[in-house]
């Protein structure tokens, strides 16, 4: 058991349900995008630690559905949400709040951030997989609100998923209409967050490619960013030991790329 659980709870935040982690005397917040298994970082001992010692408080949304953990990626029962600006963010019913269709994105950017921002202190986007690709997306969008993101293997050729069942079918009449919302296409040299860090195995095969045509794309536009490529120790591709492994061995990356600006 994470000794530091107790620093995790369940609340609303902007309406929406998220599982926070809040330690003495915050001095900067990070807003983490799950992936397609619904994964929080709840109780996650190794982000836990990472976090305590930077002073970093994490506030992880729950994008879609319940989330859950230790089961495998299944294409009909899997929390999906694709941080874009379609679909609708799960918000919280209650008496006082009149409850309006609003997408993630348009969440993130009038909901969330406004809040973030009057806390006066420091905030990062940070997102795995689809929520790394969702984070680049949203900081490419919008960079003067998200002017600092860290995307851990992020699915960024989101239209490879259209035709698999998910709700992408639902929200998208074709691959090419998902193609055009993916962050590669919002990639804009003349307005973009002034920082970025990406980081991806390159065994990942369902990340990876995407993430080279980005990585591509940043080098020919002369965008500053940051890359780590590297083989993730000790993870078992075929196991369905990945998702820790893969996001434990980035949070030592990340926190020290984040610490630049706390």
């Amino acid at each position: 058991m994470n000794p530091l659980s107790e620093l995790w709870q369940t609340r609303l935040v902007a309406n929406v349900a998220c599982d926070v982690f809040t330690p003495p005397a915050v001095k900067a917040t990070i807003v983490f995008l799950h992936g397609m298994d619904g994964n929080t970082l709840v109780d996650n001992e190794v982000w836990s630690q990472e976090a305590l010692k930077a002073s970093v408080s994490i506030i992880a949304p729950h994008g879609e559905g319940e989330v859950f953990a230790d089961q495998p990626l299944d294409h009909t029962t899997a929390p999906y949400c694709w941080w874009l600006d379609a679909g609708e963010m799960p918000i919280a019913k209650s008496s006082s709040t009149t409850r309006i269709p609003i997408s993630p994105e348009a969440w993130l950017i009038d909901q969330l951030q406004p809040d973030l921002q009057e806390s006066g202190l420091p905030y990062f986007l940070v997102g795995y997989e689809v929520g790394g690709q969702g984070a680049l997306r949203v900081a490419y969008r919008h960079a003067r609100k998200f002017p600092i993101v860290a995307a851990i293997a992020p699915k960024v050729d989101l239209h490879n998923i259209f035709g698999l069942g998910t709700s992408l079918d639902r929200l998208f009449s074709s691959a090419e209409m998902v193609r055009q919302q993916e962050a590669t296409v919002w990639l804009n040299p003349l307005l973009r967050p002034n920082h970025q860090l990406i980081l991806c195995d390159p065994a990942h095969d369902f990340c990876f490619p995407g993430c080279q045509t980005l990585l591509t794309k940043l080098s020919s536009t002369g965008c500053p960013h940051e890359v780590s490529l590297e083989t993730t120790p000790g993870s078992q591709w075929n196991s369905g030991t990945l998702w820790n492994c893969e996001l434990n061995a980035a949070a030592k990356r990340i926190f020290a790329f984040l610490g630049r600006f706390t």
